[in-house]
């Protein structure tokens, strides 16, 4: 039953997905880094955009602007051009990443209709990392690319890109949804010229988690 839901709430997605991105408007998702103004998403979302818009749960939109970009690993850092209001918790890059071994992860799926009433979707899955990229085997849809994906630690450990997306970067045929490892991560942010200040991971439960720190979680219309 859950399975079903889930598969109804994804083609939900899917359906505005492909409404909204028409040639000269394209959505997708983000997260913030750190306590700064500055915001991971993957590159194909916003190259060439003239203008971006980040949009915070229940908050009014903030532009932004590409500060670095990584068109090989399909990872962008964007700049808002000012303060979101939203409170949050900042999120903790894990130290370590996905290791070779199968671990359970999970992320957040941006709210679609913005209102007060509506809750960022928790989807689990599981991961392995048997190449340079992360392979997932998570139910995710085409607008989750760019959000973070998570450790059982509340610690992200990379960036999801839809399967279609990650085949725009790979050349090979990829045939899994994936995620840009945590590793490539710090590579952009130290080429980027971001520091993050280091934050230990406190021991919250994964709802108090989600609480505290889905306004990290951010939907980006690119246009």
């Amino acid at each position: 039953m859950i399975k079903i839901l889930g598969s109804f709430i994804l083609l939900g997605f899917l359906l505005i997905f492909l409404t909204l991105n028409t040639s000269s408007t394209r959505l997708g998702s983000g997260f913030l880094i750190g306590q700064e103004l500055h915001v991971f998403t993957y590159y194909n979302l916003v190259k060439e955009a003239e203008i971006i818009k980040v949009k915070f749960p229940n908050e009014d939109d903030i532009a932004a602007d590409i500060v670095f970009h990584d068109s090989t690993q399909n990872i962008a850092i964007l700049e808002l051009q000012e303060s979101p209001k939203v409170k949050r918790e900042p999120l903790v890059l894990s130290r370590e990443g996905i290791g070779r071994r199968t671990e359970s992860v999970f992320t957040l799926g941006y709210p679609w209709t913005n209102t007060m009433e509506d809750k960022h979707n928790l989807l689990e899955g599981s991961a392995s990392n048997i190449s340079e990229l992360i392979e997932l085997n998570l139910l995710i849809g085409p607008v989750h690319s760019g959000s973070p994906l998570f450790n059982n630690h509340n610690e992200v450990v990379g960036m999801l890109l839809f399967n279609a997306h990650a085949k725009l970067t790979i050349p090979e045929k990829q045939s899994h949804h994936v995620a840009i490892p945590k590793t490539l991560l710090d590579k952009a942010l130290k080429a980027a010229r971001v520091n993050i200040i280091a934050h230990e991971v406190k021991g919250l439960s994964r709802e108090a988690f989600i609480n505290k720190s889905k306004n990290n979680i951010v939907l980006i219309e690119a246009t």
